[in-house]
């Protein structure tokens, strides 16, 4: 089973340069539709059974109003998508315009259940759960600012992923800008294994390991890597699994 994971940065096609967020400052609240259609090729390129995204928008008017999970499910010709916003649903976030819409997604060609979990800690507490073939993929996107706030948000992580009676693979944005030692305390608590690869962001130039892959003890990983595109401010990174078919 082949597993991606793409921060899109809601299409703006922003590679995380200064200069580009400069000069190109209104591609913050209007999404590039060039963009996105380059993103959904690269997806359809990478092959990946499941395809797990965060910063989806998912109709706001810097979309025009339509659904971006929606309609790369209908490019890829999946079988399976859930989308569902970062925000839990007794958040102030929810009833916000633009905000509301700021979603993560999972989009599977083979079919599998979805389920939300909520963490007590951070602005955008959703933590995703995929079930498909006996594996739980969960999906996260960590607080991006303080490190504190992160570790509480892993160590809250850690009692979700610890109540799993499957093997599980966790992917997302895990916003590590002060180094990978910030995973040490969840490793220990999780006994789950980082799969190496590469940095990821900024895209055009990277320099920090903030995209990744942990996987618990039963799972094996037999392929990873990044994709070299530029379309958002991360590179999309996946792990092939081991017989998983």
């Amino acid at each position: 089973m082949k597993i991606l994971f793409y921060n899109i940065a809601y299409a703006t096609g922003l590679n995380g340069s200064w200069r580009q967020y400069v000069n190109k400052m209104w591609r913050l609240v209007t999404t590039s539709p060039t963009a996105f259609k380059r993103i959904s090729q690269t997806i359809k390129q990478a092959g990946a059974d499941v395809v797990c995204l965060a910063e989806m928008d998912n109709g706001s008017f810097r979309n025009r109003f339509q659904c971006q999970t929606k309609a790369l499910a209908d490019h890829l010709q999946a079988v399976f998508f859930a989308t569902e916003s970062k925000y839990e649903p007794w958040s102030i976030w929810r009833f916000m315009t633009l905000i509301r819409k700021q979603h993560d997604a999972v989009i599977s060609h083979r079919n599998g259940e979805f389920k939300a979990h909520y963490l007590k800690t951070g602005l955008q507490r959703l933590v995703s759960e995929f079930v498909v073939d006996g594996i739980s993929i969960f999906l996260v996107h960590l607080a991006v600012l303080r490190r504190k706030v992160r570790a509480r948000q892993l160590r809250e992580l850690a009692e979700i992923v610890n109540r799993c009676d499957r093997p599980y693979l966790i992917c997302g944005d895990f916003n590590l800008h002060d180094g990978l030692d910030e995973l040490d305390e969840f490793k220990s608590l999780t006994k789950t294994q980082l799969v190496e690869t590469p940095m990821t962001f900024p895209s055009f130039k990277p320099n920090r390991t903030i995209d990744l892959f942990l996987v618990s003890p039963e799972l094996e990983v037999a392929e990873a890597g990044v994709m070299e595109v530029h379309d958002s401010d991360h590179l999309p990174v996946w792990v092939k699994l081991k017989g998983a078919a």
